[in-house]
């Protein structure tokens, strides 16, 4: 029989019927649903209930479910129920023989994946309109911009020239609008174009800012990057550009004239970076701050005369979220905002000797020649950009290793659990853990940095923990190091498929070091992955 604290815990109506077709028990949404039938003090047949069923549904599975019951012990499928008041609502319903004999009826209220799959339509006929519009709007936007632009080569008269400029001017403008409008849609319903990889933060501020260095003089607006920590975040290269550039524009734009902009890169707890732009504008009212990053917001500023479509924000939020990171503001009026952009950071200490320039760090990903940090390029001089400092690598290779302590490498899409992990490693045991935000960087951190131990999350945001250690193992490098699965599950058989995987042993969440340990056998060994053959 099964418990009846169990039975009310359910939200499903769940109901338990004698061998003799007696009802023995029901949870409290079951009762709720069917009223007064269960009501009396009278034992209750099952037959007693038929009426719960649609007319035409009943006569549908008078035969069906009684022939199931008898020759596999059990049915399930979508049944008609009526409520109290008669309303008609598809309910999931299985039903299964125990091995008393007794009969458990399980329905399931499918207005949840109703509402899902109403929504989901709804979102594709609505993306469908956005993308339909944006065709029919650039078509002929490109005819006008076309034409234009071939005027603009005519030798006409000086004011004919000036209102040609006009047309183009306006159209690129439109077109701009239209291509953000259609990439917001796409991010929307999860289909933006983002191709995450590791990307030098600290230059991609100094091309920011070095780009709206015009608008900034006209202001005369001082900027400052401080804190300049160079760090590398895993994030898309072009998106990161695209949300900085909002922001600093934003900020040179409503800031203070004769103002400072600051822009800070800031590491913080969990394996992340904080990308923060500072103003000292007017700010915002707090009542502005819930419609901060809804399309076409313009908080009243379109009535100051400054230009804008009010979709930055918004494509700036949805972009941040697509990469993994969170975007906040924090605005006090009269004062000024600072806006800060999370990732997550990908560790570059450790060059690997045996590899060449394809192994992932290489031109186009962000920390390569051409992507990374330009030797003698300096920051920190009045104006953010003078000869007063050099910046540092983005890697420092192997001078940088902690000899004599061991290493980890720990995957974890969980900036929580990989502060906890790297804490407890290295109070415990005095470990250097490089973490990993996502299982695609793993391989190339375990090879850069040749670690004791591998420990990963049972949950990764972007494969199976059994495909990782798969991986892992496939390598010959990697497959010498041993790893070991954090998880909440002590389900013996996750354990066993684990193992199977590639897995030496599998620790219980919160962390057990003595386990951890245990598991791995020489952790403690100074830099024994260092010295193998």
């Amino acid at each position: 029989m099964v418990p009846r604290t169990l039975l009310d815990a359910l939200t499903s109506l769940v109901m338990v019927v004698g061998a003799d077709g007696r009802v023995l028990d029901a949870g409290v949404a079951a009762r709720t649903f069917l009223g007064e039938r269960l009501a009396g003090t009278e034992p209750v047949h099952l037959g007693d209930l038929a009426d719960v069923v649609e007319p035409s549904t009943r006569v549908r599975l008078r035969d069906v479910v009684p022939r199931a019951l008898a020759r596999t012990g059990q049915w399930r499928g979508t049944v008609d129920l009526l409520d109290a008041a008669a309303n008609v609502a598809p309910f999931q319903v299985s039903v299964r023989v125990d091995p008393s004999g007794a009969i458990v009826i399980v329905a399931h209220d499918t207005e949840d994946v109703r509402a899902r799959q109403t929504a989901e339509r709804e979102s594709r006929a609505k993306d469908e309109f956005i993308a339909r519009l944006g065709h029919e709007l650039r078509t002929p936007l490109n005819a006008v911009l076309g034409f234009a632009q071939l005027l603009e080569l005519e030798p006409l008269p000086a004011e004919l020239h000036e209102d040609v400029e006009r047309i183009i001017t306006g159209g690129r403008h439109m077109q701009a609008l239209i291509d953000d409008v259609l990439d917001l849609a796409r991010l929307q319903a999860g289909r933006g174009d983002i191709k995450k990889g590791p990307v030098n933060v600290l230059e991609i501020v100094h091309g920011v800012v070095e780009l709206v260095e015009p608008l900034a003089e006209q202001r005369g607006i001082r900027r400052v990057i401080s804190p300049a920590e160079p760090l590398v975040a895993d994030a898309d290269r072009r998106r990161l550009w695209q949300v900085l550039l909002n922001l600093v524009g934003n900020a040179l734009k409503y800031g203070r004239e004769g103002g400072t902009l600051r822009v800070g890169i800031v590491p913080i707890t969990g394996a992340r970076v904080r990308i923060e732009v500072e103003d000292d504008g007017n700010g915002l009212p707090p009542e502005a701050m819930d419609r901060l990053f809804r399309p076409f917001e313009r908080l009243g500023a379109e009535r100051t005369g400054i230009e804008g479509s009010g979709l930055g924000l918004a494509l700036s939020h949805a972009l941040v979220t697509a990469m993994g990171g969170v975007l906040t503001a924090a605005s006090r009026f009269g004062v000024g905002s600072v806006f800060a952009v999370v990732l997550d950071t990908v560790d570059v200490r450790f060059d690997d000797d045996d590899d060449d320039d394809d192994d992932g760090f290489g031109p186009g990903n962000g920390t390569g020649p051409g992507n990374g940090y330009r030797p003698g390029y300096g920051y920190g001089g009045d104006d953010g950009f003078g000869p007063a400092q050099s910046v540092p690598a983005a890697r420092s290779g192997s001078a940088s290793r902690h000899v004599g302590y061991p290493r980890v490498v720990h995957v974890s899409g969980d900036p929580a659990t990989r502060t906890m992990v790297t804490h407890v490693l290295r109070n415990s045991l005095g470990a250097d853990t490089i973490s990993v935000p996502r299982a695609a960087l793993a391989l190339d951190a375990v090879r850069r940095s040749r670690p004791s131990l591998v420990l990963l999350d049972r949950e990764l945001p972007d494969c199976t923990a059994e495909d990782l250690l798969r991986t892992l193992a496939a390598d010959a490098q990697a497959g010498r190091i041993p790893t070991v699965v954090l998880t909440m599950d002590d389900d013996p058989r996750d354990l066993v498929r684990l193992r199977q995987a590639g897995a030496v042993d599998v620790v219980g969440a919160p962390l057990d070091v003595a386990a951890v340990v245990a598991a791995a056998g020489y952790l403690a060994a100074p830099d024994t992955a260092d010295t193998a053959p």
